[in-house]
């Protein structure tokens, strides 16, 4: 490849934007935090403060946010606005008012509140709601009053969600939580659900949460080293790191820093369970981290040249396709020109969170009519679980990252293939009553399918099955909206052999999101020996052109004879009669 010397990527990057380019819109995150009494068991070190701090230092500049508290009302913490340095300030001044004294847990109200400016359909830009909560779903002393708050959040409230367009992503905090509330929220909204096992790990899941609604781009740490390049303005290095670990930072040069010993363009700030360094005009070159590795490390940069994505969905079944699509910007702004983006490579990596050694590499192709780097991969390569997904644009002498995370699930549609074997029927079966019933097949294959009724809509189902047999037979079985389940289908069997059994069935899920199922193909044996063709018998009473033309030559025959023996008898009484007249 071709290297690329950044010291002309400015002037490069002014002449690269197509003409009337738009900026892309911002996000707009709101975040919700509940300050109920429950917390004081949940998080009695109120470790969401420096989960909030770790946000509020990573929000990238230039989106949208706000924040709330709730419990038995709303406190606004910071307003909605654009992220800057007076918004983190201000947002960082007013996190001491974060507590555990409320008394109740209105969600409902919360969200109206969060939500409350907005109104249509979203721009360019998504909307986002995170959510943190430990308990249920609480408004008053009474069942019925929590109950009726619940229904409405079920039904009114999540359809003006989702006609906003509002992803909703959620934090449970305990084991309390109304876990199939939340499940609603989120997959109805195409968000993420994500728990947190103690109060320890909310840093972490709210990085999580972050990346999921406006991520900030980042260069990638490969082993305990990232690269710097000269257009990256300043840097974030969020490390999190063992209890009573240390955290120092090896710059280009050789100058090792610390929280004890770093220069004034450095702000060191230690937090419980992480650290985060931010250094302005950062020299280029290669940085080493000396401190714990941990996947959920990051390096988030304020660059002009920068990376944007299409949507990645939350959450994939196993039938599904994933579909890639990522792009270099400038000043937020996609680069145009094709011969310069064809000095890049682009690839996306899917690193399975429980198992890091289960990765897969994807490279992403360079679509030059749209130029983006696009890729499709089949979810089905996948094992179920939650994946890490790093989308890398390389351009050798600079690097630019987006982190997500998505979730593979079994597909909530299954279908199962069965090749069966009959038994001859018995006499009875055979009887008067079944004499007009059409013969029983010496095999069947038999179709189970199934799905789950709380994620598919059953009434969208449609598709077919195919049965591929030997020398080239084929039949086809169409299904639809099953009306029981599981449902049942057979396809006879009428010759022995090795048989292909192929589906592509679609239907939608509740959320309104597509779901395609093509298993891979299966064969199946089906070994039993072929009964024997005998030509059907005439039915009785049946007409034959053969017995009538031997009917008719017949008494033909009869008649000639009769006839020719009449005419003989005649010719010699007439000739008797002659002699003796004579």
């Amino acid at each position: 490849m071709s290297r690329l010397n950044l010291g002309f990527v400015p002037l490069l990057l002014c002449l690269l934007l197509l003409p009337g380019t738009l900026f892309a819109a911002p996000e707009d995150v709101r975040l919700l935090i509940d300050v109920s009494g429950s917390m004081r068991q949940n998080d009695p070190a109120n470790l969401r403060v420096p989960a909030l701090r770790l946000v509020n230092s990573l929000l990238p500049a230039g989106a949208r946010a706000g924040v709330w508290t709730f419990a038995e009302g709303t406190e606004v913490l910071a307003a909605p606005g654009a992220v800057d340095d007076d918004w983190r300030r201000r947002t960082s001044a007013n996190l001491r008012r974060v507590h555990s004294r409320g008394l109740f847990t209105d969600i409902e109200a919360a969200l109206k509140a969060a939500t409350a400016d907005w109104d249509g359909p979203p721009g360019e830009g998504a909307r986002h709601v995170i959510l943190l909560t430990d308990g249920l779903v609480d408004v008053a002393k009474d069942d019925t009053r929590d109950a009726a708050s619940r229904r409405r959040i079920l039904s009114e409230q999540l359809e003006r969600l989702r006609e906003l367009g509002v992803k909703v992503h959620a934090v449970a905090l305990s084991d309390n939580v109304d876990t199939e509330l939340l499940e609603a929220l989120t997959e109805r909204t195409g968000g993420w659900l994500e728990s947190a096992s103690s109060a320890e790990q909310l840093q972490r899941v709210f990085l999580h949460m972050l990346e999921q609604s406006a991520a900030p781009t980042t260069v990638p740490i490969e082993g305990n080293r990232f690269e710097i390049d000269a257009q990256v303005s300043e840097f974030t290095l969020l490390v999190f790191r063992a209890p009573g670990g240390e955290t120092r930072l090896v710059s280009p040069d050789g100058q090792t820093l610390s929280a004890t010993a770093h220069g004034p363009m450095v702000q060191w700030r230690g937090e419980p369970g992480y650290d985060l360094v931010t250094i302005e005009r950062p020299a280029p070159g290669r940085w080493t981290l000396d401190g714990g590795l941990d996947p959920d490390n990051r390096v988030a940069v304020v660059t002009d040249l920068g990376i944007d994505a299409a949507p990645i969905p939350a959450a994939l079944h196993s039938g599904d396709t994933l579909r890639l699509e990522a792009w270099i910007t400038d000043h937020g702004a996609p680069v145009a020109r094709t011969d310069f983006l064809k000095l890049l490579s682009a690839k996306a990596i899917l690193t399975l969170a429980d198992d890091p050694t289960r990765r897969i590499d994807q490279p992403l192709a360079l679509d030059p009519t749209r130029n983006r780097f696009t890729a499709e991969v089949k979810a089905n390569a996948f094992a179920a679980g939650v994946y890490d997904l790093s989308l890398l644009i390389d351009g050798e002498t600079f690097k630019r990252q987006l982190q997500r995370r998505l979730r593979v699930t079994p597909t909530p549609l299954t279908l199962d293939y069965q090749a069966r074997v009959l038994e001859p029927a018995s006499p009875s079966e055979n009887g008067d009553a079944a004499a007009d019933a059409a013969p029983r097949p010496p095999a069947q294959l038999r179709v189970v399918l199934n799905l789950e009724r709380d994620q598919v809509a059953a009434e969208s189902l449609f598709g077919y099955v195919r049965l591929e047999g030997p020398e080239g037979t084929q039949s086809l079985l169409e299904i639809a909206a099953p009306t029981s389940l599981p449902m049942l289908y057979e396809l006879p069997v009428t010759q022995p052999g090795s048989y292909r059994v192929g589906a592509r069935l679609a239907a939608r899920t509740v959320n309104g999101s597509s779901i395609l199922l093509e298993p891979p193909d299966e064969t199946l044996e089906f070994a039993f020996t072929a009964p024997v063709e005998e030509p059907p018998a005439p039915p009785p009473g049946a007409f034959s052109w053969l017995v009538f033309a031997l009917y008719v030559l017949g008494a033909n025959l009869l008649l000639a004879a009769a006839l020719g023996l009449t005419w003989w008898l005649f010719k010699r009484a007439a000739a008797k009669q002659a002699a003796a007249e004579g």
